[in-house]
Protein backbone atom coordinates (compact mmCIF):
# COMPACT_ATOMS: atom_id res chain seq x y z
CA UNK A 1 0.00 0.00 0.00
CA UNK A 2 1.19 3.73 -0.90
CA UNK A 3 1.67 5.41 2.06
CA UNK A 4 -0.98 8.63 2.72
CA UNK A 5 2.01 11.36 3.37
CA UNK A 6 4.02 10.16 0.13
CA UNK A 7 0.60 10.12 -1.73
CA UNK A 8 -0.50 13.94 0.02
CA UNK A 9 3.26 15.26 -0.89
CA UNK A 10 3.42 14.03 -4.43
CA UNK A 11 -0.06 15.59 -5.27
CA UNK A 12 1.13 19.10 -3.51
CA UNK A 13 4.23 18.81 -5.69
CA UNK A 14 2.12 18.73 -9.20
CA UNK A 15 -0.07 21.11 -8.36
CA UNK A 16 2.43 23.69 -7.30
CA UNK A 17 4.36 22.38 -10.74
CA UNK A 18 0.70 23.96 -12.62
CA UNK A 19 1.01 26.80 -10.47
CA UNK A 20 4.61 27.57 -11.83
CA UNK A 21 3.69 26.98 -15.03
CA UNK A 22 0.39 29.02 -15.40
CA UNK A 23 2.51 32.01 -13.95
CA UNK A 24 5.03 31.33 -16.50
CA UNK A 25 2.34 31.60 -19.52
CA UNK A 26 0.34 34.90 -17.94
CA UNK A 27 3.77 36.52 -17.60
CA UNK A 28 4.40 35.85 -20.95
CA UNK A 29 1.42 36.83 -22.44
CA UNK A 30 2.00 40.35 -20.05
CA UNK A 31 5.65 40.80 -21.63
CA UNK A 32 3.82 40.46 -25.51
CA UNK A 33 1.79 42.84 -24.49
CA UNK A 34 3.93 45.78 -23.55
CA UNK A 35 4.41 45.25 -19.40
CA UNK A 36 7.49 46.99 -18.01
CA UNK A 37 9.33 43.54 -18.17
CA UNK A 38 9.38 43.59 -21.78
CA UNK A 39 11.01 47.23 -21.82
CA UNK A 40 8.00 48.79 -24.13
CA UNK A 41 6.86 51.88 -21.98
CA UNK A 42 3.28 51.24 -24.54
CA UNK A 43 0.87 49.38 -23.24
CA UNK A 44 -1.52 47.08 -25.77
CA UNK A 45 1.50 47.86 -28.52
CA UNK A 46 -0.48 45.51 -31.09
CA UNK A 47 -3.83 46.42 -30.55
CA UNK A 48 -4.82 43.09 -29.55
CA UNK A 49 -6.60 44.35 -26.25
CA UNK A 50 -8.82 46.73 -28.29
CA UNK A 51 -8.26 50.50 -28.27
CA UNK A 52 -7.29 51.19 -24.99
CA UNK A 53 -5.38 53.06 -23.92
CA UNK A 54 -4.78 54.40 -27.52
CA UNK A 55 -6.72 57.45 -28.01
CA UNK A 56 -7.03 59.94 -31.13
CA UNK A 57 -6.76 64.14 -29.97
CA UNK A 58 -9.85 64.66 -33.20
CA UNK A 59 -12.57 62.66 -32.63
CA UNK A 60 -13.34 63.13 -36.84
CA UNK A 61 -9.54 61.85 -36.88
CA UNK A 62 -8.92 59.15 -34.78
CA UNK A 63 -8.27 55.10 -35.73
CA UNK A 64 -9.85 52.03 -35.50
CA UNK A 65 -9.01 48.64 -34.70
CA UNK A 66 -8.57 46.33 -37.43
CA UNK A 67 -8.53 42.72 -37.89
CA UNK A 68 -8.14 43.13 -41.92
CA UNK A 69 -4.30 43.73 -41.77
CA UNK A 70 -1.62 42.49 -38.93
CA UNK A 71 1.74 41.81 -38.43
CA UNK A 72 1.39 39.44 -34.97
CA UNK A 73 -1.47 38.64 -33.86
CA UNK A 74 -4.57 39.44 -34.97
CA UNK A 75 -5.47 43.38 -35.04
CA UNK A 76 -3.63 46.53 -35.69
CA UNK A 77 -4.63 50.45 -35.78
CA UNK A 78 -5.67 51.88 -39.13
CA UNK A 79 -5.94 55.34 -40.06
CA UNK A 80 -8.33 55.77 -42.91
CA UNK A 81 -7.85 59.02 -44.42
CA UNK A 82 -10.88 59.64 -46.90
CA UNK A 83 -10.70 63.49 -47.58
CA UNK A 84 -12.71 65.24 -50.97
CA UNK A 85 -11.32 67.06 -53.01
CA UNK A 86 -12.76 70.46 -51.46
CA UNK A 87 -11.01 69.45 -48.61
CA UNK A 88 -8.96 72.76 -47.38
CA UNK A 89 -5.52 72.98 -45.09
CA UNK A 90 -4.07 70.39 -42.73
CA UNK A 91 -5.87 67.10 -41.55
CA UNK A 92 -3.95 64.53 -39.47
CA UNK A 93 -4.97 60.96 -38.14
CA UNK A 94 -3.36 59.51 -35.51
CA UNK A 95 -3.26 57.09 -32.75
CA UNK A 96 -1.50 58.76 -29.59
CA UNK A 97 -0.46 57.52 -26.52
CA UNK A 98 1.24 59.47 -23.68
CA UNK A 99 3.64 57.68 -21.13
CA UNK A 100 5.33 59.06 -17.64
CA UNK A 101 8.28 57.03 -17.32
CA UNK A 102 11.68 58.27 -14.71
CA UNK A 103 13.85 58.22 -17.62
CA UNK A 104 13.59 59.18 -21.19
CA UNK A 105 13.72 55.91 -23.25
CA UNK A 106 15.51 54.88 -25.94
CA UNK A 107 14.26 54.12 -29.14
CA UNK A 108 10.81 53.75 -30.98
CA UNK A 109 10.22 51.33 -33.32
CA UNK A 110 6.74 49.75 -34.89
CA UNK A 111 6.00 48.61 -38.27
CA UNK A 112 3.10 50.42 -41.10
CA UNK A 113 1.00 49.07 -44.36
CA UNK A 114 -0.09 51.36 -46.36
CA UNK A 115 -2.95 50.51 -49.06
CA UNK A 116 -5.19 52.71 -51.43
CA UNK A 117 -2.84 55.60 -51.85
CA UNK A 118 -3.86 58.11 -53.88
CA UNK A 119 -2.18 61.62 -53.07
CA UNK A 120 -4.62 64.34 -53.35
CA UNK A 121 -1.82 67.53 -52.17
CA UNK A 122 1.79 68.11 -52.74
CA UNK A 123 2.30 67.53 -48.28
CA UNK A 124 0.60 64.37 -47.75
CA UNK A 125 2.63 62.22 -45.80
CA UNK A 126 3.46 59.76 -42.87
CA UNK A 127 5.41 60.10 -39.93
CA UNK A 128 5.52 59.61 -35.74
CA UNK A 129 6.33 62.18 -33.32
CA UNK A 130 7.52 62.37 -29.91
CA UNK A 131 6.93 65.30 -28.02
CA UNK A 132 8.71 65.82 -24.04
CA UNK A 133 5.90 68.13 -22.23
CA UNK A 134 7.01 70.38 -19.70
CA UNK A 135 10.58 69.15 -19.21
CA UNK A 136 12.69 71.20 -17.21
CA UNK A 137 15.77 71.76 -19.52
CA UNK A 138 13.42 72.72 -22.87
CA UNK A 139 15.69 74.71 -24.87
CA UNK A 140 12.41 76.13 -26.72
CA UNK A 141 11.75 79.28 -24.42
CA UNK A 142 8.41 80.05 -25.85
CA UNK A 143 6.88 76.60 -25.90
CA UNK A 144 5.69 74.08 -23.35
CA UNK A 145 7.34 71.40 -25.07
CA UNK A 146 10.10 70.35 -27.99
CA UNK A 147 9.61 67.93 -30.38
CA UNK A 148 10.91 65.30 -33.03
CA UNK A 149 9.25 64.78 -36.05
CA UNK A 150 10.16 61.37 -38.23
CA UNK A 151 9.12 61.96 -41.83
CA UNK A 152 8.52 58.11 -42.60
CA UNK A 153 7.10 58.30 -46.14
CA UNK A 154 5.28 60.45 -48.71
CA UNK A 155 7.52 63.86 -48.41
CA UNK A 156 10.91 64.72 -49.61
CA UNK A 157 11.04 68.23 -47.36
CA UNK A 158 9.72 69.57 -44.48
CA UNK A 159 6.21 70.64 -44.67
CA UNK A 160 6.23 73.36 -42.92
CA UNK A 161 8.71 76.29 -40.33
CA UNK A 162 7.76 75.20 -36.52
CA UNK A 163 9.87 76.15 -34.19
CA UNK A 164 9.94 74.10 -31.14
CA UNK A 165 10.16 71.38 -33.81
CA UNK A 166 13.05 69.34 -35.81
CA UNK A 167 12.23 67.06 -39.01
CA UNK A 168 13.82 63.51 -39.47
CA UNK A 169 13.49 61.55 -42.44
CA UNK A 170 13.55 57.80 -42.86
CA UNK A 171 12.37 58.10 -46.72
CA UNK A 172 11.95 60.92 -48.87
CA UNK A 173 9.69 58.41 -51.18
CA UNK A 174 6.07 57.52 -51.70
CA UNK A 175 5.08 54.69 -49.03
CA UNK A 176 5.74 51.35 -50.72
CA UNK A 177 2.00 49.48 -50.71
CA UNK A 178 0.59 46.26 -49.94
CA UNK A 179 3.77 45.21 -47.59
CA UNK A 180 4.62 45.76 -43.49
CA UNK A 181 7.37 48.55 -43.40
CA UNK A 182 9.53 48.37 -40.29
CA UNK A 183 11.27 51.51 -39.12
CA UNK A 184 13.52 52.64 -35.75
CA UNK A 185 14.84 55.35 -34.42
CA UNK A 186 16.95 56.23 -31.21
CA UNK A 187 15.00 59.18 -29.92
CA UNK A 188 17.23 59.31 -27.32
CA UNK A 189 20.53 60.04 -29.51
CA UNK A 190 18.43 62.31 -31.97
CA UNK A 191 17.33 64.61 -29.21
CA UNK A 192 20.68 64.99 -27.36
CA UNK A 193 22.19 65.67 -31.53
CA UNK A 194 19.63 67.94 -32.57
CA UNK A 195 18.44 69.18 -29.51
CA UNK A 196 21.79 69.68 -27.33
CA UNK A 197 19.69 67.96 -24.51
CA UNK A 198 17.68 64.72 -24.03
CA UNK A 199 14.48 66.17 -22.09
CA UNK A 200 14.72 65.75 -17.77
CA UNK A 201 12.29 66.35 -15.59
CA UNK A 202 9.23 66.23 -18.22
CA UNK A 203 5.70 66.01 -17.09
CA UNK A 204 4.27 63.43 -19.62
CA UNK A 205 6.02 62.30 -23.35
CA UNK A 206 3.21 62.22 -25.89
CA UNK A 207 4.03 59.26 -28.77
CA UNK A 208 1.84 60.28 -32.06
CA UNK A 209 1.40 57.67 -35.09
CA UNK A 210 0.30 59.51 -38.03
CA UNK A 211 -0.51 59.85 -41.76
CA UNK A 212 -1.91 63.41 -42.46
CA UNK A 213 -1.86 66.18 -45.24
CA UNK A 214 -0.92 70.07 -44.92
CA UNK A 215 -1.97 73.00 -46.78
CA UNK A 216 -3.73 71.98 -49.13
CA UNK A 217 -6.12 73.71 -51.71
CA UNK A 218 -9.73 73.15 -52.47
CA UNK A 219 -9.42 71.11 -55.82
CA UNK A 220 -6.24 69.39 -55.70
CA UNK A 221 -7.65 66.24 -55.42
CA UNK A 222 -8.77 63.79 -52.60
CA UNK A 223 -6.76 62.50 -49.99
CA UNK A 224 -6.84 58.73 -49.65
CA UNK A 225 -4.82 56.39 -47.87
CA UNK A 226 -5.49 53.02 -45.56
CA UNK A 227 -2.43 53.16 -42.72
CA UNK A 228 -2.41 50.58 -40.40
CA UNK A 229 0.12 50.09 -37.15
CA UNK A 230 1.75 47.55 -35.56
CA UNK A 231 3.79 46.00 -33.08
CA UNK A 232 4.58 49.78 -31.95
CA UNK A 233 7.12 49.88 -28.92
CA UNK A 234 8.50 53.64 -27.07
CA UNK A 235 11.06 52.13 -24.50
CA UNK A 236 14.62 50.45 -24.05
CA UNK A 237 16.53 49.68 -27.10
CA UNK A 238 16.90 45.98 -25.93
Amino acid sequence: MIPYSWMRSTLKGAILALLLTTTGLLTGACSENGSSSSGNLLLNPGLEEGAEPWISLEPTSGFVVSQKQALTGFSSALLPMDDPVEAEGSKVYYLVQEVSPDEFPDVVRGNYFVENWSRGTAKQYIQFVVIAIGASNNPVTQANNYQLRYLLSGIAAEPFPIGNARFLFVSQEDPVQGQWIPFEANVKDDFQRLWGAVPEGFETLRILFEVRYDDKVAGDGAPRADVYYDDLHFGSAE
